[in-house]
This record gives C-alpha cells, sequence and structure tokens, in this order.
C-alpha cells in the first residue's frame, strides 16, 4: 500500500490535453509517479523503525545501568578502604597521644 496516491490517468489526461505526445506523456507520468510515491515510508516503515530505536535505546539504557552499578561498587568498595585508612590514622594518633602523655607526665 502506497502511502502517497498519484492519478496517473489524470496527469496523462491533462498533458494530452495541454498538447503533449501521449505516448511520452504515459512514459513521463509513470516514471514521475514511481519517483513521487516509490521513496516515501509508509505507517509500517515508521513503526518498524520506531520499534528498532526503541529496542537500541532500552540496549543502551541496561549498558548505562550496568556501568553505573559498577561505578557504584567501585566507589563502595574505594569508601570501604578509605574509612579503614581513617581507623588505622585514629589508632596510631590515640596510641601517639598515650605514649606522650605517659613520656611527659
Amino acid at each position: 500500500m502506497r502511502a502517497l496516491a498519484f492519478d496517473t490517468h489524470w496527469a496523462v489526461k491533462a498533458l494530452c490535453e495541454a498538447g503533449a505526445a501521449e505516448p511520452r506523456t504515459e512514459a513521463f507520468v509513470e516514471t514521475s509517479g514511481d519517483a513521487i510515491t516509490g521513496n516515501l515510508a509508509t505507517k509500517a516503515d515508521s513503526s518498524e523503525s520506531e520499534t528498532a530505536l526503541r529496542a537500541d535505546i532500552a540496549g543502551s539504557e541496561a549498558r548505562v545501568q550496568a556501568k553505573i552499578a559498577g561505578v557504584r561498587a567501585e566507589i563502595g568498595g574505594l569508601e570501604a578502604r578509605l574509612y579503614r585508612q581513617l581507623w588505622i590514622m585514629a589508632a596510631g594518633i590515640v596510641g601517639l597521644t598515650v605514649a606522650l602523655v605517659k613520656l611527659l607526665g
């Protein structure tokens, strides 16, 4: 089913009435009609493209979500290491403070 109707009979009749030769007019109208209607997207074409685009978007979204989850996991690991280092530094500061108090006091 074509998306645009092109009345070839009307076009041939109009050109012949304007003085054009009928065989050439028929050839011209036929090729013009094919050019006009042949490259138009139909509703089915549009629907197929939309479906493919939605699938691509869904796939991209899934990949982005997976990457975000990976980054969050990596940040969680870094956070745990940071807290561990802070506790070690705090214990060292407390130990040094106790040693200095005993030494000076």
